[in-house]
This record gives C-alpha cells, sequence and structure tokens, in this order.
C-alpha cells in the first residue's frame, strides 16, 4: 500500500509541476482562441439555434433602438402580422391584438442584446467578446481562490484555473449567450457573502455594487435566484443569534439586490408585462404542463445522458467522488461546508425544477454551469487546508482525473461542432448564391443553421402547402422571380422542450411543394437537408 500511494504521489508531483501546469493553462487558451477564429471564419461565424435568436434580437435593439422590444424582421412590410415569420416557441413570443394584429418578442432578457447593441463592434466578434468573458470568469475563480481560501501556490491555482476551463460550461462559453456574464455577476455576489463571512471589511458602495450584481443576475438566467436564495437561508441560519450584527454587516449588500430586482423587474413589467420578462411566463406555462414521467425523463437525462449528449455522473465522476470523500473524510472549514452544502441544495433545486432538456450537442449540461464552477472553487480549496499527506494525494489525483475527463469530454465537443462547422458553412454558401432570392423553410427544424443569413435576405415558413400558396402568391405580386427551399430532409427528432401538438403543427411538416407559378430548377441533398431553387415560369 505505501509503494502504491508512493508512486501516486511521484506520478501526482510531475503532472503539478508549475511550469507544467502553466504550460497547459496557456496551450489550452490558446487553443480556444484558435477555435473560435476558425469557427468564426469563412462566409458566416457558426451562430446557432437560442444563440441566432439573441443575435438578431440584438441587431433589432442596434438598428432601432433599446426601447424597440419586437421580433427582429428587416422585411416587415412583406409580412405585417408575422403570418411567415419563421421563428417560433421557444425563441418567440406572440401576442395578438383586439384588431386582429399579432406582436411579437423574443424569449430572451433583453438587458443581454441591449447592452450587446451598445458595443461598436461588428457582430462576428460577439462570439470572441463572451469567451473573452469566459476567460476573465475563469481568472476570477482564480481570484476567489486567491483571496477568500489564501491559496498562494502557483501551480495550485493554476490547476483550478485548468480544472474550471474544462468544464462543461464551455458550452456557454463558445455560443452567444447570457450564460457567463449572469455567472460572472453572480460569483461577484457569492465573493462579497464569502469575504464577509470570514469578518473581512468591505466598503459600503463595493458591497452595494456586489449586491446589485447579484440581482441583475437573476434577470439574465433565472436559476441564480436558487443560488442566491439558498445562500442566504444558510448564511441566515449561521447568523441567528447575532441578527443585529448580521443585518447591519449586510445590509449594503443586500440593498444593492434589492434595488436591482425593483429597478429591472419594474422595467421588465413596464415593457412587457412581467417582472422577470417574456421568458418567465412561458416558462411557468412549461414547467405546469410537465408529468411526473417526463419530469423524471429530463432529470435522467441530465444525470446519465442519452446517444447524443453526456451526462453529469460521466462527466463529473471524479468530480462527485471527491464531494463524497470530503464530506466523509475530511474536516471542513466553515467556508467549505458553506459553498458546498449551497452548491449541493442549488444543484438539485435547478435540476429537479428546470423545465427545459439540458441543452443540446455533445455537451448537454446547461442550467447548472455554476454549479460545476463552485465544485471546481470547493475542491480546489481541500489543497490549500492543513489535510494529512494522503488525503491530500487522493484529492490531487481525483482532480487531475476530473481535468482529464474535461479535456476528453470538450475534445468529443469539439468535433461534433467542427462537423457542424463544416456542413454550416456549406449551407451558408449555398443560401448565399442568390442573395435576392428569399429563403423558404416548411418546419422551424430547419431554422438551426440559419446563422446571419436572416440578417442578410428574408427567410419565411409555410407548414403547409396551403400556407405555401398564400406565400407564393405574395412573391408573384411582389415581383420576386427566384426562390430557394431550405429543410430536413428525413423525420425530425421529437424535442423534449416542445408539446406533441407543437411538434405536429410545426417541426414534423415537411411536404413536397406543388407551385402554380414557379418551377424548380434545381434540387439537391447535402448532409440530410435538401435545397431547391425555384424560378418564375
Amino acid at each position: 500500500m505505501n509503494k502504491v500511494l508512493y508512486w501516486i504521489e511521484r506520478s501526482l508531483e510531475t503532472f503539478t509541476n508549475k511550469n507544467f501546469i502553466i504550460f497547459v493553462l496557456v496551450f489550452f487558451i490558446g487553443y480556444l482562441f484558435y477555435k473560435r477564429v476558425g469557427w468564426d471564419s469563412g462566409l458566416s461565424p457558426l451562430i446557432q439555434s437560442d444563440s441566432q435568436i439573441k443575435l438578431y434580437q440584438t441587431i433589432e435593439y442596434k438598428v432601432n433602438g433599446l426601447g424597440s422590444h419586437q421580433c427582429y424582421s428587416k422585411y416587415k412590410e412583406f409580412d405585417e402580422n408575422y403570418r411567415f415569420y419563421p421563428f417560433r416557441y421557444p425563441w418567440t413570443y406572440f401576442t395578438e391584438k383586439e384588431n386582429g394584429e399579432k406582436d411579437c418578442v423574443f424569449q430572451y432578457p433583453s438587458f443581454f442584446s441591449q447592452s450587446f447593441s451598445l458595443l461598436p463592434i461588428p457582430y462576428r466578434f460577439f462570439n470572441g467578446v463572451i469567451l473573452l468573458l469566459y476567460l476573465i470568469l475563469s481568472f476570477s475563480v482564480i481570484l476567489c481562490l486567491f483571496y477568500v481560501f489564501g491559496i498562494q501556490e502557483t501551480k495550485i491555482l493554476g490547476l483550478g484555473g485548468i480544472l474550471y476551463l474544462v468544464g462543461y460550461g464551455i458550452s456557454s462559453a463558445i455560443e452567444f449567450s447570457e450564460s457567463i456574464p449572469s455567472q460572472l455577476l453572480l460569483l461577484s455576489f457569492f465573493y462579497a457573502v464569502f469575504l464577509l463571512e470570514r469578518n473581512e471589511k468591505l466598503t459600503t458602495p463595493l458591497l452595494f455594487f456586489f449586491g446589485l450584481f447579484g440581482g441583475v443576475s437573476v434577470f439574465l438566467r433565472s436559476e441564480s435566484i436558487f443560488f442566491i436564495g439558498v445562500l442566504g437561508v444558510f448564511v441566515f441560519f449561521r447568523n441567528r443569534t447575532s441578527l443585529f450584527v448580521f443585518l447591519k454587516k449586510y445590509l449594503p449588500l443586500v440593498f444593492g439586490l434589492v434595488f436591482a430586482l425593483i429597478l429591472f423587474g419594474f422595467y421588465n413589467y413596464f415593457e412587457f408585462q412581467e417582472i422577470f420578462g417574456v421568458r418567465s411566463r412561458v416558462s411557468f406555462d412549461d414547467f405546469s404542463r410537465l408529468n411526473l414521467s417526463h419530469r423524471f425523463h429530463l432529470v435522467s437525462e441530465f444525470f446519465f445522458g442519452n446517444t447524443d449528449r453526456i451526462g453529469f455522473v460521466f462527466y463529473c465522476f471524479p468530480l462527485i467522488l471527491l464531494v463524497f470523500y470530503s464530506i466523509l473524510k475530511l474536516k471542513l472549514t466553515y467556508l467549505q461546508k458553506l459553498i458546498l452544502y449551497v452548491n449541493l441544495v442549488s444543484f438539485f433545486l435547478v435540476v429537479l425544477l428546470s423545465p427545459y432538456s439540458s441543452g443540446g450537442l455533445y455537451l448537454g449540461l446547461r442550467f447548472t454551469e455554476f454549479s460545476y464552477l463552485l465544485f471546481c472553487i470547493f475542491g480546489i480549496s481541500l489543497l490549500g487546508g492543513t489535510i494529512q499527506r494522503t488525503d491530500k494525494s487522493i484529492v490531487m489525483l481525483l482532480i487531475l482525473l476530473q481535468v482529464g475527463f474535461g479535456f476528453y469530454h470538450v475534445r468529443r465537443n469539439f468535433k461534433t461542432i467542427d462537423y457542424v462547422k463544416r456542413y454550416h458553412d456549406i449551407f451558408q454558401s449555398k443560401l448565399d448564391n442568390l442573395p435576392d432570392a428569399p429563403v423558404v423553410h416548411l418546419s422551424t427544424f430547419d431554422l438551426l443553421l440559419v446563422s446571419d443569413s436572416f440578417l442578410k435576405k428574408p427567410h419565411w415558413i409555410t407548414n403547409s402547402q396551403k400556407e405555401f400558396s398564400a406565400l407564393e402568391l405574395k412573391f408573384l405580386n411582389a415581383g420576386i422571380n427566384k426562390f430557394q427551399v431550405f429543410f430536413y430532409n428525413f423525420k425530425p427528432p421529437k424535442d423534449d422542450n416542445s408539446t406533441e401538438e407543437f411538434y405536429n403543427e410545426w417541426i414534423n411538416t415537411k411536404f413536397e411543394i406543388k407551385s402554380k407559378y414557379y418551377k424548380k430548377v434545381s434540387d439537391e441533398v447535402i448532409a440530410g437537408f435538401r435545397f431547391m431553387v425555384w424560378e418564375k415560369e
């Protein structure tokens, strides 16, 4: 047994050499930028699914002002009542006025898109800004380890940075998403609480702004409210015997939090008639319709994955072992217990109460990225304590195993994205071949790879022959000589987030077009998608 422990310790010394850790950290950061440049190069940047909608929302604010919440449409006069508007659930929310006119707003947080609309940079670089924020968030994890837990060894801090960088939160770092900004703000709030629990002195203005950051994070990602709420309950319970001192210490932080909730809540209510925005109304409806079996299915997929996605258990197996080992074998400090138990309770609440599937592609672990961040801080903090040599070796071994698992799964995810990028460029070139020809979709499933083509030319949807006949008549009256048709040529997979009715009405709806005024001049299939060009007879 001693020989085994000696071999493990010598191996760990090799892999935790300061220069080696720094090399791996710098190499991986460079690799991320290399992949980002590759994905954003070519005719169009790689922007998929939800990220597309957030981009269009940003363009709407950039073009028409911060008060314009309408669904972006460069050709609104052609389709005034959104009859052929291609984007539907879960991207848009339609309301109907008394006179029959429709109003359309995107479901996602307006503050994110409004902020990006103010940046004086081309939208092609928006993905790069998110990646930069991810690196800042990674550095903030290191700062938290340094200032809160007093870890000063460069190799341990570097290992903490690597552990977080290769976590499944990277899925949000490589797309145009509000998740990373929200986590950055939320970590600022947690950082303030940790320092206060250590009885550190923070200025009133600084505490106010940390509280403000926590409030804003809730409006970017609704799961933030679970982390803040559970943290508040634990901290309040610990300080319940000295309530006056507790209130005095936390008053500026709480005031900043409440101020943000009232300010942004009032804005949302005034603009969207919902305190947490349109998305909260839709999410509540989605949560209400879930039955027990569907909820069990979503939870099971999160933990164990499916044929297309990795599950939490398989991605974080070493981290799970580390949590059990630390609870059973190690003597934890108050702050370590606080971060661990708050994280565990918040993690399970988010997983159990989320009404949505946990994402797409290979790394389908969404909504709990901040949990992984806290697990990383907790795991690395163990290396800075006064634990026995054997325990330290076991903790280090499990952390290195988690880093290995992370590298493996990130590489698998990037291979999937590279595959998508390859055909994304082919699709974009096809759509761009006829810049004046509108694109017709026969299903919302066809819209996953539209990218920025929607910003360059009209895209419309028809889910039946009757709707297509109405659309082609509008084409004829508008003097359009050619149009393209782009759709998935097989039966689309069932989306866990949509109802059976929506699936049949808007997703599984392709049909063979019959045109009265146009003839088909080309028809080809690429990677399961079908492209057709129709020309006026």
